[in-house]
């Protein structure tokens, strides 16, 4: 049933990013539901996390790096995102996607780049841009062979950042 909300969530966020027709979800309404699915598993994800961290499960570096690598094509696609991309130089995007997932999955070290807020501070993201990244995020994944707990931890995680990324 989770599993179920979760893409449903998701989903409804990719169909009101990507028609103009009416969704039947607003992107507020879009926003709440998985912010509520994160908060009704956080005790699931916390205690997957305590077994098996999320950075083993993600296959390490090597397996973060493929993600980062796949996710900034897939962000310069998004036809929602697209543009912020025009200018970023895809090999820093890389390296610092896959150190900040690293540290932030359990794999230690520290994360030394820019913060999120000031990444994105001028960027006047919204929260239909913040949910078009979100189901660039869950596709990658799920092409990469991730499962649903996985790609809701990182979803999860993702959505607890919405506050410093989400400018306009």
């Amino acid at each position: 049933m989770i599993k179920h909300i979760f893409y449903l969530a998701l989903f409804s966020g990719l169909a009101a990013c990507s028609t103009t027709e009416k969704s039947i979800l607003s992107v507020e309404e879009q926003a709440e539901n998985v912010t509520t699915m994160c908060s009704e598993n956080a005790n699931a994800i916390q205690q997957r996390q305590e077994s098996h961290s999320l950075y083993s499960r993600l296959g390490e570096r090597p397996g973060i790096e493929k993600f980062a690598t796949n996710l900034y094509a897939s962000h310069g696609e998004n036809p929602v995102i697209g543009h912020f991309f025009e200018n970023v130089p895809k090999e820093p995007f890389i390296k610092n996607v896959t150190d900040f997932v690293s540290v932030h999955s359990g794999g230690g070290g520290s994360y030394t780049q820019r913060d999120m807020a000031t990444v994105h501070k001028d960027l006047g993201i919204t929260l239909e841009d913040f949910l078009a990244a979100g189901g660039d995020i869950q596709t990658v994944m799920a092409d990469l062979g991730q499962g649903d707990n996985e790609i809701q931890e990182v979803i999860c995680f993702l959505v607890s950042l919405a506050p410093t990324v989400i400018t306009k």
